[in-house]
């Protein structure tokens, strides 16, 4: 328990990264080869009516924010 503790302390003293950094992780991200084969759609609600128009399942990919 101590070792499990021991390795998440630091992680809390590490600073927050600001909102432009994490837009600026995003737009790399996006960048890469598999986001642009594809047609993807960032509006949760514009991929669901998409979806039920085309008689389509909806494939999502989360992610939690960057830490610093």
């Amino acid at each position: 328990m101590a070792a499990l503790l021991g390795a998440l302390l630091p992680a809390q003293n590490r600073p927050q990264p600001s909102q432009d950094d994490l837009k600026q992780k995003r737009t790399e991200k996006l960048a890469k080869p598999v986001f642009q084969k594809a047609p993807w759609v960032h509006d949760y609600d514009l991929a669901r009516e998409q979806a039920k128009k085309d008689g389509k399942l909806i494939f999502a990919y989360f992610t939690r924010s960057y830490a610093a």
